[in-house]
């Protein structure tokens, strides 16, 4: 059998980096093949099954998890060595770079979102407001159907061009006529990527079964720590200063060695 290999290339046309860069958002089919979703699905839900959050210090407990809607695992690729090396593949990096039209891509944070039988929906929302404050805003997230998402969960959904607005204001991308848009059902390996800019929610889940979801958020390479704003967001913020820029302070590179480098045009080291 062929070895798992997630540094081949996934072609994009310029017709779909056009439509990303209009819209904000994009479905990409099959991102993943079976075969590799067959080896790293179960990986994954062993590692989100099993995990005590114990194992995460007392004061940062309440950062793990999305609007206390349902527990996510934020940076499993530390602790897990094969989640690492699916964190850390180039394929799914080199779709991030152009999609955004960069150079280079550095890791943000990978987490699984496991929304069980029953689960609420989580409201509108865009990433940028949540994640460290970064100049330019240049940020894109991966949002991977591990199994069979059914036409009544389906992709999230989007509010196309409120990228623009960088603003988590629905009402404003309404009077201004912006489209909503959703992909409907997933297979496992189906993923779509989104600016953190873009306003979007995900569905509750009225199914028996959970929706099995890898996100992966990348940053764009060479970009400059900004200070948080006194907002409700602020202290979620200054955690992920503490947490994937230790030592860092406004000013600095938006780097570290939690964010490596994962793909570079240029040929730079890729961690």
């Amino acid at each position: 059998m062929e070895p798992i290999n997630l540094n081949t290339e996934y072609s994009l046309s310029e017709d779909q980096i056009n439509q990303y860069q209009r819209d904000g958002h994009i479905f990409l089919p099959q991102v993943m093949k079976k075969n590799e979703i067959n080896e790293y699905r179960p990986v994954i839900k062993d590692h989100v099954f099993g995990y005590a959050l114990e194992n995460v210090p007392e004061e940062d407990r309440k950062y793990y998890g999305v609007e206390k809607a349902f527990p996510t695992i934020m940076n499993m690729w530390e602790v897990n060595q094969k989640i690492k090396r699916l964190t850390f593949a180039k394929r799914f990096a080199k779709i991030a770079a152009d999609l955004m039209g960069v150079d280079g891509i550095r890791l943000y944070h990978d987490s699984s979102i496991f929304l069980p039988p029953g689960g609420g929906a989580i409201p509108w929302h865009t990433d940028s407001a949540y994640m460290l404050p970064i100049h330019p805003d240049k940020t894109i997230t991966m949002w991977m159907a591990l199994n069979h998402i059914p036409e009544e969960v389906g992709s999230m959904g989007f509010v196309s061009r409120s990228h623009e607005l960088a603003t988590e204001d629905v009402l404003l991308a309404a009077r201004k006529g912006y489209p909503l848009a959703s992909y409907g059902a997933m297979e496992a390996g189906d993923a779509t990527f989104h600016s953190g800019l873009t306003l979007h929610y995900a569905a509750g889940n009225p199914t028996e079964n959970y929706r099995e979801v890898l996100t992966i958020i990348y940053i764009a390479d060479n970009l400059t720590i900004v200070e948080p704003e006194e907002n409700k967001a602020k202290e979620a913020r200054n955690y992920h200063l503490r947490r994937l820029f230790p030592g860092r302070k406004p000013g600095d590179k938006a780097e570290s060695e939690l964010t490596p480098v994962l793909y570079s045009k240029e040929g730079k080291h890729v961690e």
